[in-house]
């Protein structure tokens, strides 16, 4: 019953985040924060939990590392201060993550040393590794509101490196520290024949803790590579004595990247041509063999006002350090050509270049004495308001002026040009009067001469 209880309570708790405020009290940490490891070693991390003198009931733990170096073996719960597990521990080393959700009976735990649950990792590579608990873990209080009680979290670093050399001890002039990264990917190995040894067999390969076979490659001292990938490389050597046989084998490793970082664009907010005078610069990038070590940003002024009217700082004339996004410096009116540059931990740089107009506005800015155009020129509110004024009152002229010949338009249409229109047409119709008149007489005329010529013929025949 309690079991039960204490799961709805926990899975309240969790659903429940977002609605109640932090207290900000509990930590999270790991033990040991720190230590250095041989690649193919195991070794056990420990997570534990400061509640901050309250009861806490439900605790959810999820942690980031870096499958590239370090592997789960397996999560060890041992004899912890959880409970119950609402979902047993996950992992995924091709992810990077495992994941702890847990609970307390009521009252809940109060501790400032409590053990929740420890990882074993196996070494797998040599470097720095990081495990690191995420922004996502909980530490919920018991007071039946699953208040967020988790005000901060510890992380660890750990060392890890290659076993100590177990056959001829090997050295690389160019690629001395086998956690640096070199830009050099033409490869030298130098070693010296192990008193009583006879011959060596050495492999390169990618594997940190291959065994070279049992072919002997002669007695000689040294080896060189060219061209190798970027990536990191081991060289693996051992070597023979005839009364013994081979013996134990050295590894050494060499970090090669003269890739630069992956191509990428430059964003500007609000936009490449813009009146603001502070742009926002937004730019990312990857880097697949060493990763990226920082970035560098350059602003160049190309065009626009003079050096007097510049403001102080608007240009970086130097590469300077910075992080994404950044926020430019006050920038005077003109074109700029922004200049950034991605490195990675080799040494290697990607650099990107984008256009970037401050564009004049005469609303650029607006103050309690007028409107600033340019410089330390002004135009005052009152002289705004007149040529306001003198703008509406031409426009008031003008309508009435319009108004005004429209309307003298219209009279004259409706009194002289019709008077002419009548006119013409009365002058029209007489004219087509005195044209029917005259054809009328010609006709008449017409009639009477073939009348008298009829009669004229008709009486000549009688006679």
């Amino acid at each position: 019953m309690i079991r039960a209880f204490s799961k709805a309570v926990l899975y309240v708790g969790l659903v429940s985040l977002p609605f109640f405020a932090s207290a900000e009290n509990a930590s999270l940490y790991l033990r040991p924060a720190s230590g250095t490891y041989t690649v193919g070693s195991t070794f056990e991390v420990g997570i534990y939990i400061n509640t901050g003198g309250q009861n806490a009931n439900a605790i959810k733990v999820d942690i980031q590392f870096p499958p590239d170096k370090l592997q789960i073996v397996s999560p060890n719960l041992g004899k912890s201060i959880v409970a119950f597990w609402v979902i047993q521990p996950t992992f995924s080393n091709s992810n990077g993550t495992i994941s702890f959700q847990g609970g307390v009976p009521p009252p809940g735990i109060n501790t400032t040393d409590g053990y929740i649950s420890s990882i074993i990792f196996r070494v797998v590579n040599i470097g720095s590794a990081a495990v690191s608990i995420k922004d996502t873990s909980r530490v919920l209080l018991a007071d039946g509101k699953g208040t967020d009680i988790l005000g901060s979290r510890s992380d660890a670093i750990f060392s890890l490196k290659l076993p100590s050399p177990a056959g001829p001890i090997v050295v690389s002039p160019k690629h001395e520290d086998p956690n640096k990264w070199y830009q050099e990917n033409d490869v030298q190995f130098l070693w010296e024949m192990p008193k009583g040894a006879s011959s060596i067999s050495y492999v390169l390969n990618s594997d940190a803790l291959a065994t070279p076979d049992d072919i002997s490659e002669g007695n000689k001292t040294s080896i060189t590579y060219k061209g190798l990938a970027a990536g990191t490389h081991y060289f693996h050597i051992k070597a023979y004595n005839a009364d013994s046989g081979w013996g134990g084998t050295t590894h050494y490793a060499v970090n090669l990247d003269n890739v630069p970082p992956a191509d990428f664009k430059i964003q500007i907010s609000p936009g490449v041509t813009t009146s603001t005078r502070r742009p926002t610069i937004i730019f990312d990038t990857t880097d697949s063999a060493s990763g990226l070590s920082h970035f560098a940003l350059k602003i160049i002024k190309v065009s626009g006002v003079s050096e007097s009217e510049t403001t102080n700082g608007s240009e970086t004339p130097f590469f300077v350090e910075v992080t994404n996004p950044f926020v430019a410096p006050e920038l005077a009116f003109g074109s700029y050509d922004v200049v950034v540059r991605a490195y990675d931990i080799a040494g290697n740089f990607r650099e990107v270049h984008q256009r970037l107009k401050i564009a004049y506005s005469v609303l650029q800015n607006l103050g309690t004495q007028g409107i600033s155009l340019r410089g330390n020129l002004i135009l005052p509110w009152w002289l705004i308001y007149a040529i306001f004024g003198l703008l509406g009152l031409l426009l008031l002229y003008i309508l009435h002026f319009a108004y005004r010949r429209h309307r003298e338009v219209e009279v004259k249409l409706s009194m002289g040009v019709l008077n002419l229109l009548e006119h013409s047409v009365s002058e029209r119709l007489n004219v087509l009067r005195q044209k029917r008149g005259e054809y009328d007489n010609d006709k008449y005329k017409i009639l009477k001469e073939q009348r008298e010529k009829y009669f004229k013929e008709h009486m000549d025949e009688k006679k």
